[in-house]
């Protein structure tokens, strides 16, 4: 182990960076490999706590709420995948990420409980780079996932004070201050929810153009230039996660705002790592909608007008240095 210089936690001398502080329950019935993780977890500065069958994790898991569990999927009694749908079924645990560890031959059993919830899997055996990689990855979702919840917790507080205080009748009394011709791209598969998007954008001064599917979406963004897109998570073929990926090579400089019906923080979190500016629940309010388009519009221009700024202020010194003799 490295020492951190500013009192920082330690850094691995394998490369695999520093790891946030956390509490990980590890769950095998084989005293060997409980070993193997704590001389690794331990050694990296993390607590970790130790189960040797189904029941005894559900009961640490009651008691101590762990960032991680590493989930052997082979026990005797209650099974690995038992108890990982006994965690992904309770409100109060579901959010709790999962490693399974599987032997080599255990191909059929790994992909079930990925399918099952599960977030991550090892190979017995397991190295130790290997293993601090995976819950390092996984210690900075939790704590992002904890982040934006407190965030979004503070944000909907915030909302409702607003509009109880008679924002929103600010916000729909008019066409928005930006250029009215902004266009909208919405990408939704139902009908009825996108003719609702697209009137109501439309009774606000903007441009709406409508598409059922991302690769329909794809093909309209080859002639035509956008300003906002509306892209619905859940979408036939290829899904509202890969269409934002793609998006971000297309059209990198175009907000992408989500739209769910899922109010989870996981969607939330998948959305914003991909790159999107913002997300919205459905069954929203419709000012809740324009407030988010409104914002994506301004956070576009003043992006392009500091890229504006930027070659000016470079062309200006090209034109300074040609000048000296």
């Amino acid at each position: 182990m490295k020492a951190d210089r500013q009192g920082q936690r330690p850094m691995t001398s394998d490369g695999t960076g520093e790891l946030p502080p956390g509490t990980i329950l590890a769950v095998d019935d084989d005293p060997k490999a409980l070993g193997t993780f704590e001389t690794y977890l331990k050694g990296a500065g993390l607590d970790v706590l130790t189960a040797m069958s189904g029941e005894q994790a559900l009961g640490a898991v009651r008691r101590a709420s762990p960032d991680i569990v590493l989930l052997d999927l082979s026990m005797p009694g209650m099974s690995g995948r038992e108890v990982l749908r006994e965690l992904k079924a309770r409100k109060e645990t579901s959010d709790i990420p999962v490693i399974i560890v599987t032997s080599v031959g255990q191909m059929a059993e790994r992909e079930k409980a990925i399918h099952e919830g599960a977030d991550d899997f090892l190979t017995k055996p397991i190295g130790r780079r290997e293993l601090l990689m995976r819950v390092r990855t996984l210690l900075r979702l939790r704590r992002l996932h904890r982040d934006l919840e407190r965030t979004l917790s503070s944000l909907h507080e915030l909302e409702a004070a607003r509009y109880a205080g008679g924002a929103a009748h600010d916000l729909l009394k008019g066409p928005p201050s930006r250029s009215p011709l902004a266009t909208i791209l919405i990408v939704e598969d139902e009908l009825l929810e996108r003719a609702i998007y697209a009137d109501l954008l439309r009774d606000h001064g903007y441009t709406v153009l409508t598409v059922p599917t991302a690769h329909q979406a794809l093909e309209l963004l080859r002639f035509q230039k956008v300003d906002v897109i509306l892209v619905d998570l859940v979408l036939p073929g290829m899904s509202g996660p890969e269409l934002i990926e793609r998006l971000k090579i297309v059209t990198p400089d175009t907000p992408v705002i989500v739209v769910t019906g899922h109010p989870s923080s996981h969607n939330a979190v998948t959305a914003l790592r991909l790159g999107a500016f913002d997300f919205i629940i459905k069954g929203f309010k419709s000012e809740v909608m324009l407030h988010a388009v409104k914002r994506a519009l301004e956070k576009r221009r003043l992006e392009l007008q500091t890229r504006t700024l930027l070659y000016e202020l470079k062309a200006k010194v090209a034109q300074l240095s040609e000048r000296q003799p």
